[in-house]
C-alpha cells in the first residue's frame, strides 16, 4: 500500500471512529427520552443499514410498498431525496406523479415512481414534517421511512436493518470498516435481512454467510435474521422497447460502468452469471452524469472495441437525456427473493398489530391465506 493510500485509509478509520461515537452518544439521548422523537399518525417501518454504501435500501423498500399494496394497504415512502436539487423544504408526490414530473428529486425518488403506482412520496430532511404533509392527502396504512436507521426524530413501529452479506461492514480498499454506528446498534433493530446472500455464497463461501450470521445473533441475539438475494432476471435498453436473455451477454464485447455504494456488488453479479466486461468504470455513489462522462465512457467502447454498454438502473435514470452511444446501452433488471417471505410478511403484520387495528394483513392476498380472515372483518 502506497504512503498516500495508507494515509487515507487511517483517515477514513479515524473519521469513521468518531463519526459512530457521536451516533452512539446520539442513539443513548433518544433511549433516555432526553431528546424527544415525534410520531406520525400511521403505522412508520423503517429501511435502514449501518454502513455508508449501498445494501439495497431502495430495492428493498419497492420490494416491500408492492407486498403492502397487494395487501390492500395504502403506503407512503419518506425520503430525504438525496441528490435533489428541486428547493422546496418539504416536497410532497402525490400518488400517480410520473418520473418526468420528479427530475430534479434525486435518483431514489425516480426509482420509486418508476416502480410503484398511487404511492405518495414525502421528500425533506424532516421526514416527520413530510409525513405529516402525506397524512393530510388521506388515510394511509403506514409509511415506509427510507434510509432511516439513524433518522431517530421519528418514532417508528419498525426497524427493519439491511446487511450487505458480501461486504458486512462496508470495507473499501484501504479500510475494513465504514460504519455509521458500532454493531452493538443492531440490538435498537427488530430484524436484520442480510441483502446478496447470493455473492456471500459463490465460490462455496456459504460458510462465510453462516459465520456472519452466528456473529450477528451474538450481536443482537433476540433479533430476527431474513435471507435476501438478489437475481439478474434479464437485460432491457433504455426505452425498455427490447429485452435480452443473461445468456446472450455472455458472448458479447462489453464495458461496464456503475456509480453505486459499493459498485463491486453490479461487477460481481455480471462475473456470477458469466459476463466479464472488458472494462469496469467506477464513478461516485449517485453521480449525474455530465456529458463529458458520457464521452468518456464512449471512448471506452470505442477503444476496446465494445458492442454493448451495461449498466445499472440507478445510473440509467443518473444519464442526461441527450446522452448518446454508438453501441447499445442495456441495464441489468433485478429482482430480489427474500428467503421465507411469507414469514417476514406476517411478522410484520404481527409487529404493526394490523389485524388489531382492522387493517389488512400485509401478506400478500394472492396466495389467498387472509382472504377468509379480512372478508370476517
Amino acid at each position: 500500500m502506497s504512503t498516500r493510500s495508507l494515509l487515507l485509509s487511517k483517515l477514513a478509520g479515524a473519521a469513521t471512529a468518531l463519526w459512530t461515537v457521536g451516533a452512539g452518544v446520539r442513539a443513548w439521548l433518544y433511549e433516555k427520552r432526553i431528546l424527544k422523537q415525534k410520531r406520525l399518525r400511521a403505522k412508520v417501518i423503517s429501511i435502514g443499514n449501518i454502513t455508508w454504501g449501498g445494501t439495497g435500501k431502495t430495492p428493498f423498500t419497492i420490494w416491500l410498498a408492492r407486498r403492502m399494496q397487494e395487501a390492500g394497504l395504502r403506503v407512503s415512502i419518506l425520503t430525504r431525496g438525496y441528490g435533489r436539487t428541486s428547493s422546496e423544504r418539504v416536497k410532497i408526490l402525490p400518488a400517480g406523479t410520473t418520473p418526468p414530473q420528479a427530475r430534479n428529486d434525486g435518483d431514489e425518488v425516480q426509482l420509486y415512481l418508476r416502480h410503484l403506482r398511487n404511492v405518495p412520496i414525502g421528500i425533506s430532511a424532516s421526514r416527520y414534517e413530510a409525513g405529516r404533509r402525506v397524512e393530510e392527502e388521506g388515510e394511509l396504512g403506514a409509511h415506509l421511512l427510507d434510509d432511516g436507521f439513524q433518522h431517530l426524530g421519528l418514532a417508528r413501529d419498525v426497524d427493519l436493518v439491511l446487511i450487505d452479506a458480501s461486504n458486512p461492514w462496508g470495507g473499501r480498499r484501504g479500510s475494513a470498516k465504514l460504519l455509521r454506528e458500532s454493531v452493538n446498534a443492531l440490538r435498537r433493530a427488530n430484524a436484520i435481512l442480510l441483502m446478496r446472500c447470493e455473492l456471500a455464497e459463490k465460490s462455496g463461501r456459504s460458510r462465510g454467510l453462516e459465520e456472519l450470521q452466528a456473529a450477528l445473533r451474538e450481536a443482537s441475539p433476540a433479533v430476527p435474521q431474513f435471507l435476501v438475494r438478489t437475481r439478474l432476471g434479464h437485460f432491457a435498453d433504455r426505452e425498455e422497447e427490447f429485452t435480452y436473455a443473461v445468456s446472450y451477454m455472455r458472448h458479447h464485447r462489453t464495458v461496464a460502468f456503475c456509480g453505486l455504494g459499493n459498485p463491486d456488488n453490479f461487477f460481481n453479479m455480471l462475473e456470477l452469471e458469466g459476463i466479464r466486461p472488458l472494462v469496469r468504470k467506477v464513478f461516485c455513489d449517485h453521480h449525474r452524469y455530465s456529458i463529458e462522462d458520457v464521452k468518456l465512457i464512449e471512448k471506452l467502447a470505442q477503444e476496446n472495441r465494445a458492442d454493448c454498454l451495461l449498466t445499472t438502473e440507478k445510473d440509467l435514470v443518473n444519464l442526461p437525456s441527450n446522452a448518446d452511444f454508438s453501441v447499445p446501452l442495456d441495464w441489468a433488471v433485478t429482482d430480489l427473493v427474500v428467503q421465507e417471505e411469507e414469514r417476514l410478511l406476517e411478522w410484520i403484520r404481527q409487529k404493526l398489530d394490523f389485524a388489531a387495528d382492522g387493517q389488512a394483513s400485509v401478506n400478500s392476498r394472492r396466495h389467498g391465506k387472509y382472504e377468509q380472515e379480512a372478508a370476517s372483518r
